[in-house]
């Protein structure tokens, strides 16, 4: 199992330390994790330096005027903010782009290697949007908790049979993946709560 969002506390909404995430996933039979906070690389660089015997694919979350797209397989940041730039500069660096959280706010407004199906943070009717697009058109996909706190990470995962970053990209292009999570109202409900409050803490500033 491979929780493919997650934030640390490199995030400017993330609380807790990778080397604590592992820790928590590895304890619950997770193999490995995709760190991709927000604008920069620098969480999963440490992890990836740091935590050992569990699997750090490196990443990033970049926002989008067509959404936030998620980089898997890069070390560097990723400084264009234009869809299709992002995705282009993803590709340059070595990565795979996946949509996030297409049916949170809008629907899918630009092409990606892959697209998140399946998000803990989203509400039944929201992943169910997101399983439908995938399954329709074909195209790869991944599931992750999108996770800011410990409590959140592993809501939802990906199951995939892969040994390192090179061998789970493969198979999330290949579409060797099953995918799953909670399916509740109540888990993103709170996660939302949290999240406003976070915000709240911040200023009002969004990531």
């Amino acid at each position: 199992m491979f929780d493919l969002h997650v934030h640390t506390c490199y995030s400017p909404d993330g609380y807790e330390k990778p080397e604590d995430i592992a820790k928590y996933l590895k304890a619950k039979g997770f193999r490995g994790m995709a760190i991709v906070d927000h604008h920069t690389t620098r969480g999963a660089v440490k992890a990836m330096k740091d935590v050992k015997d569990f699997i750090i694919i490196p990443g990033v979350e970049i926002n989008t005027e067509e959404g936030h797209i998620l980089a898997f397989g890069v070390m560097e940041d990723i400084k264009s903010r234009e869809g299709e730039e992002v995705v282009e500069e993803i590709h340059e660096k070595g990565g795979i782009a996946v949509l996030a959280h297409p049916f949170r706010f809008s629907r899918p407004k630009i092409k990606t290697d892959a697209v998140e199906a399946l998000n803990g943070r989203n509400f039944p009717i929201q992943n169910a949007r997101g399983m439908e697009y995938v399954e329709k058109n074909g195209i790869p996909f991944t599931a992750g908790s999108d996770g800011h706190r410990l409590w959140e990470m592993g809501s939802a995962y990906t199951i995939m049979d892969a040994d390192g970053v090179d061998d789970a990209i493969q198979e999330i292009m290949k579409r060797n993946v099953r995918v799953e999570g909670k399916n509740s109202f109540m888990h993103p409900l709170k996660c939302h709560i949290f999240s406003f409050l976070s915000y709240v803490e911040r200023g009002f500033v969004r990531v």
